[in-house]
């Protein structure tokens, strides 16, 4: 049996990112996936991706972002400008180039890994959304091949979770750099530190194999030094709304994920 690292969601935080590929490299995994959002939010993107060079990548929204300038506000448009500035010519040329989706065979199931959806980078699926969005998660799309998935990869949301559905598998990997949880009450939260970790999985079987054999899953979630991080946050455009995110876990636009849920199934505001 061979294992698979899979990363996403760094969001430009050189620390994090640095604690995840040495637990990797200790545990003698060579191939790792990252699933996009590699730029954005933090300060060093640039070193990230030069980290990242030997990685298969699928591009996230943040680099939807940048690749297509898609800036409708005056603090949008210094966002990318920093970005470009910071990020080299060959990080740029590469961002241009990557896919949105990936697949291989892992014992004997066919695994899609994307950013958010099979057919977009920015789309909000959460664990708690209806059934009948979840499964569209499995569906092909025109960047998949043209099979139904049995298992499916995903980030994005930023909260790790795994479900079961029509005797497939639905896995949201978490964030490396910028872990979150959407659902939060004062009066209910555990402790900040059970979120504000560095994120990813592992999954062992048979690599490219289509014969059924055993699979694992394991959600690995790493303390990394979050306060040095912010240290070296320099010409940090919303360094405020990024320290909180990364000390206290609690997303600085929760509201757009409200804003689209569907609350006619579930009303999210009664967690």
């Amino acid at each position: 049996m061979g294992k698979i690292a899979i990363i996403s969601d760094v969001h430009a935080n050189y620390e994090a990112l640095k604690t995840v590929l040495v637990d990797i490299e200790k545990r003698g995994i060579e191939q790792i996936y990252c699933l996009g959002d590699v730029i954005g939010k933090g300060s060093r993107p640039n070193e990230c991706l030069d980290l990242l060079k030997n990685c298969i990548m699928v591009y996230g929204n943040w680099e939807d972002f940048f690749n297509n300038k898609m800036y409708s506000s005056d603090l949008v448009k210094k966002r990318y400008e920093l970005l470009n500035k910071q990020l080299s010519k060959e990080n740029k040329d590469r961002l241009k180039s990557l896919p949105l989706c990936c697949e291989l065979y892992i014992s004997g199931r066919l695994v899609r890994m994307f950013h958010a959806t099979p057919s977009n980078a920015w789309d909000n699926i959460l664990g708690i959304d209806r059934i009948d969005k979840i499964y569209k998660q499995f569906l092909p799309t025109k960047y998949t091949s043209n099979k139904i998935a049995d298992i499916v990869i995903y980030a994005h949301t930023h909260t790790q979770n795994l479900m079961k559905l029509y005797n497939r598998t639905l896995i949201n990997i978490g964030s490396v750099g910028n872990a979150f949880d959407i659902i939060r009450n004062k009066e209910k939260d555990g402790s900040c530190e059970n979120t504000t970790n560095a994120d990813y999985l592992i999954i062992e079987g048979e690599i490219n194999c289509k014969e059924h054999a055993d699979i694992r899953f394991e959600f690995i979630s790493l303390n990394y030094d979050r306060n040095l991080e912010l240290k070296e946050s320099k010409n940090n455009l919303e360094l405020e709304s990024y320290s909180k995110e990364l000390l206290t876990g609690e997303f600085r636009n929760v509201k757009k994920y409200k804003d689209n849920f569907d609350e006619s199934y579930y009303d999210i505001t009664k967690f």
